[in-house]
Order: structure tokens, then sequence, then C-alpha cells
């Protein structure tokens, strides 16, 4: 495992049981400001779910991969389907999912191509797909390359893009 994965997986296993009391009202905030107005379709997969969250927020089914299994612990809890996965390698088929999430986890990654490109692997031709990131990190380029740009959405220290495929 690469050196930044195997940190970014240690901070994330040793914070999952405070994670949910520091995060969840600036997710719930997130999640609010960057699905306003947005058709979810079921089947969703949610890449990077954390704790799962945003399954608590939506109340609906949905599938998830971390690469913390502490995370995932609780995220299965919450009734998520979830696998540990790095996200430049997401074991899900090919054009599974009409909704595809990422939330703050593209800095975490070496290589956010990778990612971009499992998430769009992973989602059907008609997809809707949402992507954060923290916006000290700029990936619009990168995220440019693999994916129309609906709509970009301010959301403080994060900036939001609704997707579509090329």
């Amino acid at each position: 495992m690469d050196g930044k994965k195997a940190r970014i997986k240690e901070e994330y296993e040793l914070s999952a049981d405070t994670y949910d009391s520091r995060y969840s009202k600036i997710q719930s905030e997130k999640f609010l400001a960057t699905l306003e107005g947005i058709d979810l379709r079921d089947k969703i997969a949610d890449i990077g779910c954390g704790t799962g969250l945003l399954a608590d927020f939506l109340k609906k089914k949905i599938f998830g991969c971390d690469i913390s299994f502490e995370m995932l612990k609780k995220a299965k809890a919450r009734g998520l389907m979830v696998v540990q996965a790095d996200l430049d390698h997401i074991p899900f088929k090919s054009s599974a999912f009409q909704t595809v999430v990422s939330f703050t986890a593209l800095q975490n990654l070496p290589d956010v191509s990778g990612a971009l490109k499992e998430i769009k692997r992973v989602s059907k031709s008609d997809s809707t797909i949402i992507i954060t990131y923290l916006k000290k990190f700029d990936f619009s380029n990168q995220i440019r390359k693999e994916f129309d740009v609906l709509e970009i959405r301010d959301l403080g220290e994060d900036e939001g893009f609704v997707l579509k495929i090329i």
C-alpha cells in the first residue's frame, strides 16, 4: 500500500469512534447544499463512505466502499452494504450504479485520476455523479477530463461537482 494511503487509513481507523460526533453536522450541511434539487436514483454508491452518514441523511439503501475497516463497521451498522477498498480500485461491477457520490475523499488519494476513472467505470452511462473535495486541492482539470460538468456548487471549504459521463 502506498505511504499516503497507509497514513490516511490509519488516521481514519483511529478516528472512527469519534468521527460522527465531530463531523455529522458539517457533513449533513454539505449533503444538503450539494444534493439540493438533484434526483438520486437507486442504485447508489458512496465512494469513500466513511461511517455512512449519507445513508442516515438520505434514508435510502446505499452501497459503500472505504479504505478504513473501522469506519466501515460503523457504516454497516447504519445499513450500508459495504466493502473495504482503495478508491482507485473499486470492487464493483462496471456500469453498476445509477448514482455515484464521493464526498471529500479525493484529497486523500495519491492517484486522483485513477479514482475518477473507477468512479466513471462503475457508473451507468446516464448516471448522476456527485464529487466534492476540499477547495485547497484543485482537481477540476482531472474531473473535466473524465466527465461533463453540469454544475459546480460552492460548499464553503469544499467544491461540489454535479457530473455526467462524457
